[in-house]
């Protein structure tokens, strides 16, 4: 006879109880219906410059990878199917709503109460800056997305199967769950035991058999244990790198981070690392090889490189001396050095490489020399060099403003239309490419909470991402330290590689390189309310 499920399983007839349904339900209906009070706000849609660049690559042209193929694509299949470029942020809104509800439903799944976690769900969409962040035509917004949704996978994978959140009373102490039944391992008296400490893994699994061996089992466990998740972790981290070319970085740094947290499941580990591999190979070769394929031109070196001459600035205005005869020829034959001197400030590096002055055709010449040159001054002053770009990077690691220092001022969002290249006029993209507010009424709500959210005190909170990072990172810790459970550290995993990897690729202070990070920490805030709560411990003499 087979046993009675165990709290917190599935039931018999599979899929998830009727609680768990509506919970869901109730999670995207909240972000769904925030979001889309945005999207009628602001429709068609938030844009920028930018938002003109991806337009024109796909009307226009030239079309040029040198922001996101994918993201062009989208915006272009739009305007030529519907005339309109209000799909795309409508779709966005329907994809953070699912990956914020993806998000949730993997923290619940850590025995964390419904009801705050709704309640969090609903703080994050309501957030003047993420929501109004998710009606914007940016490449980050799907970027984003991804991100999210992979921390949620993150958290499912490294989730002990069936478990409800580890009974643990303090410190390290055993963390056990009966969490499968004999019919899931096909043994007439087999039971599967989740026991961290005898396995000496955060996802280890023990069965006892009719005879009283014990062996491995559970799904994506063994060697090559397939788990389906594996694929969605794939298609979440290739997202990043298609959605932003420098999107692979994360993707591999939170990748690593990850196979390290499964060290008690290497059939997940193996997974995950070919997977990641996999998805950071991708976008760089649909940038070497598949978009010239297709007709699409590769970005130039020099605007692939640009935070180089951002470091150059800020080096040569701070130690001139490192620079010979020959390497301050090669500057000015760029740009005048009082150019170099002007821009020289390590918050951004716009002020030298968009500075009229700068010669860009020139750079592209000497991109070699440029690069060759870099390479020197860090090996001569790191100290400097690494300086700056932790500083470019005050974005993702200082909490505080930054706005008070040269170039430090925090760009979020522009509330006008954009400013349209020359010809434009009289041009379908032209026509849809301004303010058409659905609701006058929400248009004035969303306006006024975005002017109110610019506080300057306040800045820490709703804008910057600093605060939140290291607030999943202390929760996630915290919950490991209660149950033994590296499942929220394996959703940190994912800030963590966006964080780190804004030291390599930040250019300037803007809000949106660093979003992931506040809807993560959101969502974490109940993991801190209260202890999950713990599933019905297993006797030590059924062991």
């Amino acid at each position: 006879m087979s046993p009675k499920p165990v709290e917190g399983e599935r039931g018999e007839t599979g899929g998830a109880p009727a609680h768990e349904r509506w919970f869901t339900l109730a999670c995207y209906a909240t972000a769904q219906l925030a979001l889309l009070g945005w999207w009628l706000a602001f429709h068609p849609g938030l844009m920028s410059p930018d938002s003109v660049t991806y337009v024109a690559h796909v009307t226009t042209g030239p079309w040029v990878a040198g922001q996101s193929v994918a993201y062009d694509a989208l915006l272009g299949f739009s305007l030529r199917v519907t005339g309109d470029l209000s799909p795309v942020t409508l779709l966005q809104t329907v994809a953070m709503a699912a990956a914020l509800t993806h998000l949730a439903g993997a923290i619940r799944s850590l025995g964390v109460r419904g009801r705050p976690l709704l309640v969090a769900v609903g703080c994050a969409a309501l957030s003047p800056p993420l929501g109004a962040f998710t009606v914007a035509m940016w490449k980050d917004v799907p970027f984003t997305v991804c991100a999210v949704l992979a921390a949620g996978t993150a958290v499912r994978l490294a989730t002990r199967p069936g478990a409800r959140g580890g009974a643990r009373s303090r410190g390290r102490g055993a963390a056990r769950a009966v969490v499968w039944d004999e019919d899931r391992v096909g043994g007439a008296a087999g039971t599967v035991v989740w026991d961290e400490d005898r396995v000496g893994g955060a996802a280890g699994t023990v069965v006892r058999d009719a005879d009283g061996k014990r062996g491995g089992a559970g799904r994506g466990d063994g060697r090559w244990g397939w788990d389906p998740r594996f694929a969605a972790l794939g298609a979440e981290l290739l997202g990043l790198g298609l959605f932003r070319n420098n999107g692979f970085l994360v993707a591999s740094i939170a990748a690593a981070l990850l196979v390290a947290l499964l060290s008690g499941r290497p059939g997940a580990r193996r997974w995950v690392a070919a997977l990641a591999a996999g998805a950071v190979a991708a976008p760089l070769l649909l940038l070497g090889i598949g978009y010239p394929a297709m007709g699409i031109a590769p970005p130039s070196r020099s605007f692939a490189y640009q935070t180089v001459f951002g470091d150059l600035a800020v080096a040569y205005e701070r130690r001139p001396r490192l620079f010979d005869r020959e390497q301050r020829a090669l500057l000015a034959g760029i740009a005048p050095l009082d150019v170099w001197r002007r821009g020289a400030t390590c918050q951004t590096m716009a002020g030298v490489f968009f500075d009229p002055g700068f010669g860009h055709a020139r750079a592209e010449e000497r991109i070699s020399d440029v690069l060759e040159l870099w390479r020197g001054l860090l090996v001569r002053a790191p100290g400097m060099m690494l300086g700056t770009r932790i500083c470019r990077a005050a974005l993702a690691w200082q909490v505080g403003s930054t706005s008070g220092e040269p170039g430090g001022e925090l760009y979020r969002f522009s509330l006008r239309d954009p400013r349209l290249p020359e010809g434009w006029q009289g041009t379908p993209a032209a026509s849809v490419m301004r303010q058409r507010p659905i609701s006058d009424g929400l248009l004035a709500a969303g306006v006024f909470a975005l002017d109110a959210s610019t506080v300057r005190q306040l800045e820490w909170l709703l804008w910057r991402a600093p605060f939140w990072c290291y607030l999943a990172y202390a929760t996630a810790a915290l919950v490991w330290w209660r149950t033994g459970s590296r499942a929220a550290l394996a959703g940190a995993a994912v800030v963590a590689g966006q964080q780190i990897g804004v030291i390599l690729t930040n250019t300037a202070p803007d809000f949106r390189f660093m979003v992931t990070p506040i809807f993560v920490g959101v969502l974490f805030v109940p993991l801190l309310l209260r202890e999950v709560r713990p599933s019905r411990p297993v006797d030590e003499r059924d062991l």
